[in-house]
Formats: structure tokens, sequence, C-alpha cells
């Protein structure tokens, strides 16, 4: 009787967690409006406000769509984002004889919003990265940058970075402390002993070099960029695959890095939605799991659960058997092993094989 009543309690939290699970990234802050001022403020306001929510739902979709997703979205024309809205409210307001500004945040529901692009044969993959920690690293008449103040191009990375996109990134300051514990040098020679150190000072298991050197041409009369990014992770370097090989970009006075860094974070935010698409199997390849999760220690039982259930669905999901302190699941998915584990790395989480049955798996913290 015990064992029944705090399953029912497990699935009532779990199904509340669940419904909270990455809402953030449903909040657009702070959109800026910039209007006329017709003299009559209501009707101003209302017209500011119907505009952020236009603006802010194409920020929310550029942000979890991928960019082939986000083009056959742009092609919709008969839907009013308002229906999509929780809630909102007027960060700030100024408004003078001439115009009206305003900062408006804006919570849209999930469900609404899930609902919308199914209804509109979009694909939904919505899953927040772990944080990956950043080197930016930049290069200017032979001069290597890291934690400088001098690194113009980290600053403009954060500037860009918006930190409610899918992918989290993680920005350590510029500091002394930092210089001290590695430097330009040992990240562009790949020196992978130095990043593992200075990833478990930031408590991290993954880094991102984004390398940009500077070069001026002036025979050409122009800035060349060489633009290279690597994904640092279990002590192995793979290439990320950003635009072009080589960008140049003409220009007198400024190289434009500015762009350059907008690009990159776009890149950068498609690399990780193809990340979670490559993955995915066909619909027509759905097969079953086996999943054992420890129940003994409750607290953590929830937050495995939680975890697996916003990527399956708790829909999918069914009690096969009780043994002992383990709950055996059933589950029903068309999500490879493989992508299964990417979807919960940001949760500290992977699926191995228990040694007792060949079809088996467990889930262990790392």
């Amino acid at each position: 009787m015990l064992k029944i009543l705090s399953l029912i309690i497990f699935f009532y939290f779990i199904n509340i967690a669940s419904c909270f699970a990455n809402e953030g990234i449903y909040n657009i802050k702070n959109n800026e409006v910039y209007l006329e001022n017709n003299g009559n403020v209501l009707e101003v306001r209302e017209n500011a406000k119907n505009i952020s929510f236009k603006n802010g739902f194409n920020i929310l979709a550029k942000n979890i769509l991928t960019p082939e997703d986000f083009l056959r979205f742009t092609q919709i024309s008969d839907f009013n984002p308002t229906e999509l809205v929780s809630d909102y409210k007027i960060e700030s307001e100024k408004i003078t004889e001439i115009n009206y500004y305003a900062e408006i945040s804006i919570n849209f529901n999930p469900e609404r919003v899930r609902k919308f692009f199914s209804e509109n044969s979009i694909n939904l993959n919505i899953f927040v990265s772990e944080s990956y920690l950043i080197f930016p690293v930049f290069k200017k008449f032979n001069t290597l940058y890291l934690w400088d103040k001098e690194n113009f191009w980290y600053d403009f990375l954060l500037e860009e970075y918006d930190q409610q996109s899918l992918l989290k990134l993680y920005f350590p300051k510029k500091s002394n402390i930092n210089r001290l514990k590695i430097s330009a040098e040992q990240i562009i020679n790949m020196n992978a002993d130095k990043i593992d150190d200075f990833l478990d000072l930031y408590n991290k298991k993954k880094a991102i070099i984004i390398f940009l050197e500077q070069k001026f041409d002036i025979n050409e009369n122009k800035f060349d960029i060489k633009l290279d990014a690597k994904l640092f992770s279990n002590n192995t370097f793979t290439q990320i695959k950003i635009g072009d090989d080589d960008l140049s970009i003409k220009g007198k006075n400024s190289s434009e890095i500015d762009l350059v860094a907008k690009f990159i974070i776009n890149e950068l935010q498609n690399w990780w939605k193809s990340r979670i698409d490559s993955e995915e199997l066909a619909s027509n390849s759905e097969s079953l799991i086996l999943i054992s999760i420890d129940s003994e220690d409750i607290k953590k039982s929830f937050f495995i659960e939680e975890a697996l259930f916003e990527i399956i669905g708790i829909k999918n999901a069914k009690i096969k058997e009780l043994r002992g302190k383990k709950t055996i699941y059933e589950i029903s998915t068309n999500f490879s092993i493989k992508n299964i584990n990417l979807r919960l790395e940001s949760k500290s989480l992977r699926l191995i094989k228990a040694e007792s049955l060949s079809d088996l798996y467990k889930v262990e913290s790392y």
C-alpha cells in the first residue's frame, strides 16, 4: 500500500514538473517598440502591445526552430499571436508629444505554442543544452587575446548571446585569475589537460573554442577574417562547421566583427538544433526500451523521472515491473539511446546498459 501511495505521489509531482520544463524559453523579455504618438495614448499602447506580441513570437520561433522550419513559419500569414500569450508586462514606457516608446516582456503559453506549430505541420524539438564554457580567442596583428580587456571579440559575442536560446553558453569573466589558469596559446595549441583543469574550475564538462583572426590587407583595403570553432568534450576536439572556411569583410575603418559575432552565435544555435535533429529516428522506427530507476532515493528518482519524461513524454511510459527498490519502465519512443543521452546532458544524466539484461538500461549521474 505504501509503495502504491508513493507511486501516486511520484507521478503527481512528475506531471507538475513536466508542465514547467523549459518554460523560460517562452518568456521574451524587454521587447522594444517605437511608435508615433497620434494623441490617443490608449490606442498607441494597444498597437504597441500587438506589435510586441508579433515581434516577440518571431523571436521565440527563431530561438526554437531550425532555419528550414523558421522559413516555413514565416510563410504562415493567417494567425493572431495574441492568442498564444499567457500574460505580459510593460517594463518601461516613455510618452512624448511626438513619440511613444515601451519595453514589453511577454510570456507565451507553451501548450498553445506547441499546438500552433503542430497544426501547421512544423516539428518542435525543444531541448535546452547543457552549459558550454566559451573560449573566445582573438588574434590581431599576431597578438593573441583571451581574458584581456582588449579582446573585443569576447565582448561582441557576449553582447549577441541570448540567454533564452536553447544553447546555453557560459562566458568566464575577463580576470587576472583566469589569465593565470589558462592562456590563449594553450587553447590554440589544444592543450587538453589545461582545458580540462579549467573546466573543473567552473564545474563544466564541455567547451566551445571560437577563434577569430583579423588581418588588414593594405592592397585590397579590406579586413580578412578567419573564423574557426571547435567542440571540446571527453578530452577530444571536434570541428564545428561554421559557414564558409574563410570570411572576408570589406571595410575601411572597421572589420565589423560585431556582425561576425552575430553570425557565429546564430550558427552555434543552429548547430545545437541540428545535433538534436540529426540523432532522431524516423517516426516509423518506434521501439520499446526498458529503463530501470532506483526508487530508494525519492528526491533523486523524481529528478530522473522529470528529465526522462520531459524527453519521451509521460504517456509513452508505463511501469512494467517493481523489482525490489527499483522500478522498471517500458518506454515507447522513436528516439535512439544516443539521442536520449544527448538530451539528458543538461541534467548530467545518461542511459547505460545494465549488466544483467541486454535490453535493460539504467540511469546514472556523471
